[in-house]
């Protein structure tokens, strides 16, 4: 059984705080049930089987990598393999989620040393620390939704540094966007691009930067921005953290 080694939002950005403050590199990418059906592809099911179970993921619009598709299941596997924090699903009421997780780890040996709950980007970003923090970083935006996130990080959270926004929608586009992304001057990438997120997180670390899916997480900030509110449903955004408390951070290992 895998268990989560950070179990909180808090305690995650802490961890990506003292990485960023002392410019160490970082991923955090989540498996849920499209990257599983990716991952298991002619090792825990065939691709006959998993078609069977959801015949979606046999498209592009279900997590933006069809099956079957070997190649990127190699490559979020090294991403996986390779991630400082590994966000997965625990639930167990459906065989798509932890338990073929869990399934995927055993056969793969995968036993990533920082976990947490796959869905943990949603409080993520409900946390006023977090643009406090980054909001003087060089962002470098990737995925179908960041042309819309770019302007409310400026206009709402006071972003001074958006440096690139890249369209990112299916497997296709992956190649391209990694190519751009490596002629960009950026410290921190915020991606919204389904499957291939775990994949361009890894670029983002291997370059020595922040890589962070967000995910839908995403379209929650672009919510509350539509309704006039900051991510966590205030209309105010907190005073940042003096000095001492911005860098007084626990080390997570």
């Amino acid at each position: 059984m895998y268990t989560f080694t950070i179990n909180s939002a808090e305690d995650l950005l802490n961890i990506i705080h003292v990485h960023y403050h002392n410019k160490k590199p970082f991923s955090l990418v989540r498996i849920g049930d499209g990257e599983n059906f990716i991952l298991a592809q002619n090792t825990v099911h065939t691709v006959q089987e998993l078609i069977g179970m959801y015949n979606v993921v046999a498209g592009n619009k279900y997590s933006g990598i069809a099956i079957p598709n070997i190649e990127a299941r190699d490559r979020l596997l090294d991403a996986v393999r390779r991630a400082t924090v590994v966000g997965f699903l625990n639930q167990r009421d459906n065989y798509c989620w932890y338990p073929m997780t869990e399934k995927i780890f055993n056969h793969y040996g995968l036993n990533p040393p920082g976990t947490c709950y796959a869905f943990i980007n949603y409080h993520l970003v409900r946390i006023p620390k977090f643009y406090h923090i980054f909001r003087d970083a060089k962002i470098l935006l990737v995925g179908k939704p960041m042309a819309g996130l770019a302007k409310i990080l400026i206009n709402r959270y006071g972003f001074t540094n958006i440096t690139a926004c890249l369209n990112l929608r299916h497997y296709w586009d992956l190649d391209i966007v990694l190519q751009q992304m490596s002629g960009i001057d950026y410290q921190v990438a915020l991606i919204a691009a389904g499957a291939n997120a775990v994949i361009v997180a890894l670029a983002a670390m291997d370059a020595g930067k922040i890589g962070l899916d967000l995910g839908h997480a995403v379209d929650n900030i672009i919510i509350h921005d539509g309704k006039g509110e900051y991510a966590w449903g205030g209309t105010t955004l907190p005073t940042a953290p003096g000095r001492q408390t911005r860098l007084g951070i626990r080390k997570p290992y």
